[in-house]
Order: structure tokens, then sequence, then C-alpha cells
């Protein structure tokens, strides 16, 4: 009788960066024999790769892994895998574990090449052994990951979009930040590796590139002594064909004249940055740990507008950090206000255990946080709204994506995916497929989005 081929779902939480490496247990899976189950609760076994960078997203992982626990049928499956971030976290910080107390087996960064012999195991009903590690604190992500970070992906979302991550880790040591502890110090991707990463995501079908790891703008900082952002995009620009690049993540202390002339060199170059500057109070962000001040935000964005005019900005922010009074919340909200970002986000402040933040004592009420969040989404709406109308008329480039009842939709150079927005393209005609560049006339525009047509010759 032949042997039933067990199959295998998977749930992915969190960040692009997560995405990629839920690509890679895909890809690892895949190629281990086990067959891909589109719904997790059909599966033998389902991985749940999660997110512990903050409460909201641990507890997202608990409702998951909670939720595939009650949907098992007599046989008791799926049994499920935790992996990824909440893994490290829980490791480092045990009074965590009980997000994770669904899950059968956790498997953590290092072990991500065996994941398919610990779940053949798991399913044999040995028990499965601990994680390795407890986070990465001081330490750099072990060579096991990098190597795997090489092997070939099992692509997920928009076929025309993949991510190329550059680098894990961060050695910024932000004092709110939990990252340092769970995926270590910078650590660099070979230059090589993702050139040839991106020459294999373009052989099959991608698009746009977009770069991330957890501070791109250091990339190679722990390989020389200048960043290595700059070279890495002129060795990208040599790939030929109808191609976008996009670069997140971009920290504004590490951002340099050199990085946005390489990005202003090649029209492939989305002109787009994403810019985390997490908040605009001289006095936040010496508390935040950012290692830079006002002046120096003010100074990116004047470099930006000179070198890279037009360009659509994102950023992020974090209110409710101890410290951030009516005076230091009134400073931002007036920053965001003179209308310099077409995107943002902003996070409530959260006590992250083994960050400096959480040992501060000057805390703001959660209500007083959370109106704060609201009163500054609500300002930057305004913003986007009123940046998106100065882009009526104007002629650009859309990504086509998926379609519609109401049209084919897409992205511009300045909506970044999943998180900024989209464009619908009202009269895209029977010959429009997902991945087409298309040349295209913004018609009308709303608060995140807008509404394209062809662009006559």
């Amino acid at each position: 009788m032949a042997r039933r081929v067990q199959r295998f779902g998977l749930v992915n939480l969190g960040c692009p960066k997560n995405t990629v490496d839920s690509e890679g247990l895909l890809g690892g899976m895949a190629l281990a024999g086990f067959q891909f189950a589109e719904d997790p609760a059909d599966a033998d076994v389902c991985l749940v790769n999660t997110c512990g960078f903050l409460d909201a997203a641990r507890r997202e992982a608990a409702e998951v892994l909670e939720d595939l626990a009650a949907q098992r049928g007599r046989r008791g499956r799926p049994l499920l895998v935790a992996t990824g971030c909440l893994v490290e976290r829980v490791g480092g910080a045990p009074e965590l574990a009980a997000f994770l107390a669904a899950a059968d087996a956790r498997v953590g960064f290092a072990d991500y090449p065996r994941l398919p012999d610990v779940c053949r195991n798991l399913l044999a009903g040995k028990a499965a052994r601990a994680p390795r590690s407890g986070g990465y604190a001081g330490k750099v992500l072990p060579k096991t990951y990098f190597d795997w970070l090489d092997r070939p992906r099992l692509r997920i979302g928009a076929a025309a979009t993949a991510y190329l991550k550059i680098g894990e880790g961060c050695s910024n040591c932000c004092a709110y930040c939990s990252i340092p502890l769970i995926r270590g110090r910078r650590a660099s991707r070979p230059m090589r590796a993702i050139l040839k990463e991106a020459r294999d995501l373009v052989a099959a079908g991608a698009k746009e590139l977009v770069l991330i790891a957890q501070d791109t703008t250091a990339y190679g900082l722990d390989r020389a002594e200048e960043p290595q952002l700059a070279p890495l995009l002129r060795e990208l620009e040599k790939l030929p064909g109808e191609l976008w690049f996009r670069v997140m993540y971009a920290h504004p202390r590490h951002l340099t004249d050199e990085i946005l002339d390489a990005l202003a060199a090649d029209a492939r170059f989305c002109p787009y940055l994403d810019l985390p500057l997490q908040h605009a109070s001289e006095k936040m962000l010496k508390r935040m740990g950012r290692g830079y001040g006002r002046a120096r935000v003010d100074a990116a964005l004047a470099a930006i507008d000179r070198r890279l005019p037009g360009a659509a900005l994102r950023t992020t922010f974090i209110v409710g950090h101890p410290g951030e009074g009516e005076k230091e919340f009134a400073e931002l909200l007036a920053f965001v206000e003179q209308g310099a970002f077409d995107h943002a986000g902003v996070f409530v402040w959260s006590p992250e255990p083994g960050t400096v933040s959480a040992r501060m004592a000057d805390r703001v009420a959660a209500a007083v946080a959370e109106e704060r969040r609201d009163r500054l989404l609500a300002a930057q709406a305004k913003v986007s709204a009123a940046r998106w109308r100065t882009r009526k008329g104007e002629r650009t480039t859309l990504l086509l994506e998926r379609r519609e009842p109401d049209g084919w939709h897409g992205r511009t150079p300045w909506q970044a995916p999943e998180v900024d927005g989209e464009t619908v393209l009202e009269d895209a005609g029977r010959q429009a497929r997902a991945g087409d560049f298309v040349d295209v006339k913004i018609v009308r525009t709303g608060t995140y989005g807008c509404r394209a047509r062809r662009r006559k010759a």
C-alpha cells in the first residue's frame, strides 16, 4: 500500500520579513515531500510563523494557535508547530510562554533547516525537543539560518512582487525595541547571495523587488566601514528588463547622499522611501535611544527633497512612550501636520520585557496613548488626502495585481505592497494580466489611494 502523503499548512503572521521566512519554510517542506493544504485545518501539521515584537502580535499568535487547536478532529490533527520571532522571544523571556501554550512544538531560527524532520517526528508521536536558542541578544543569527535563506522559496502573495531580504538583526538597540533580543546583532547577507536571489526571483516572474532588513540603510556596516547599500543598488541596476526596485525600513541615521543618488540614477528605482522616524521631539528621540536628534530628521527630509524630488515617503511613529508629555506630543502632531509624508503608521508603546523603556517609570496612561494615536492618524489622513490631490492628472506607471468587480487593482511607484493602499484601473481592457506594467493617468484621488485610466499616446 502506498504511503499517505502528509499534508502541511502555514499561517504567516507579522511583517514582510516574516513573509520571506514563511516562503522558505514552505519551500523546505515541499522539497521534503510534504503536500501543501490550502486550509490549515485540513493539514496533518500546521506551521504558525509568529511575530513577537509587540503584545498585540503575541496575542494574535496565541489566538491563531488556539483557534486551530479547537478545530482538531478525532485524529487530533492538525498538530501545531510554532516558528518565528515569538519562539525566540519566549526563549529569552519565559514569562511570555503562555502565548505558545497551544503549540505542540516550537522551532527556532537555528532549526529551520531541520523543520521537516521535526514535523515527521511529531507526526510519529515522538516528543519534539525545545529550540536551541532563547533569542540572540548580543549575538548574530547562526550560519545555519543564513545558509537556509539561500534555499528556494515557495512564494506567497502577489506573484509580481517579491521581498528581497538583504540582512538580519539590528545593532541600533533603540530603548523600546526587542528586535536585537530576538534576531540579534546586524548581519548583512553577502552581496553575491542577494544578487543571485534577485536574478532567480526575476527569472521566476517577479516584476518588483522590495529590499527589506531591520535597517536597510545600514546594509554592509558589519562588513565594511561605510554602508554598502548604494553599491548593492548599483549592482541591482544591472539586472535587465522592466522592473521595479523599492527600499523599505531606511533608518535615517544611516541614510546617505550616496544612497539617495543611487536611487535617483535609474527610473526603475521607485521614487519612494520608507523612513521610520518614531518621533519628532528632540527629547523623545533621545529618550527612545534613536541615535539622532531632530536636526538629523530635518536634514534627511531636505536631502530627500533635493536629491529625490517628488518621492513618496512613508514613516512610522510611536506614541505613549515613557516621558512623552503633552508638549512632546504636540511637537509630533505639528510635525505631521507639516505634510511631509504620504503614508504613516502609528503604534502605541508597550513595555517589552528586557528593553530599556520597560524599566522607565514615567509612563503614559493607556487611554491617553490611544487617544494620541487616533489624533495623529486623523492628522495624517488629511495630509495623505492632500498629497494625493496634488498627484491628480499626473502620469505614472501602474503594476497590476488582481482583478476585482470594480476593475484591476494595482499599485503606483508611490505605493508599497500591503501597507499603502491601492490604485484601481478603470479601463484595463480584456488583455490585461497580473504583473503587467501599464502607463496611466491619475483621474481621481482619495485618502489612501486613487483611480486611474490608461494613458493615451
